[in-house]
């Protein structure tokens, strides 16, 4: 599984880059270590460079005069996806702390609820911002009814939480 860097979103559609992201997410895991620290602060740069592009992007149709109707229709669709893009980026930022005391977490002198308390933060995270990229996803392709809400996204699967250190 290819390990993305916000440059390879660039040629992409931004639904393409979406999907790209959630296999990122999916394929890499955030672990229990400090290798989870740097996990995180690349899905965190994955994650922002899709929520600028798609603000850019809605800036352009509305801003460019030169925007083709094509672009100025997308507007919509990615000012909601932003919305979430953002949820996505705010999820994996709160994600950042729980890994962060898991990772400096000692077998020895850590409680087990702590780490129990920690693991479960950041399963929560990971799959909130799993969900709020659907949610992005889904305002790209499925038009919203005339005066209504878009309906909610199926839920992406959820990724195992990371396995904690043995306790002796």
């Amino acid at each position: 599984m290819h390990t993305y860097k916000p440059t390879d979103l660039d040629d992409m559609t931004m639904a393409e880059a979406i999907d790209a992201v959630i296999a990122d997410l999916l394929h890499h895991p955030v672990a229990a270590s400090p290798h989870g620290v740097f996990t995180v602060m690349r899905h965190i740069d994955l994650l922002c460079h899709l929520t600028a592009r798609a603000v850019g992007d809605a800036h352009f149709g509305l801003a460019c005069e030169h925007a083709d109707p094509a672009d100025q229709e997308r507007v919509e669709p990615l000012g909601r996806a932003a919305a979430h893009l953002g949820r996505a980026t705010a999820h994996y930022t709160l994600a950042l702390a729980p890994v962060i005391a898991l990772s400096k977490s000692d077998a020895r002198s850590a409680k087990q609820l702590d780490v129990f308390d920690a693991l479960s933060q950041l399963t929560k995270q990971v799959h909130d911002a799993l969900l709020a990229l659907s949610d992005a996803r889904t305002c790209l392709t499925t038009p919203l009814p005339p005066g209504g809400q878009a309906a909610p996204a199926a839920p992406p699967s959820v990724p195992a939480p990371p396995a904690a250190k043995p306790r002796h």
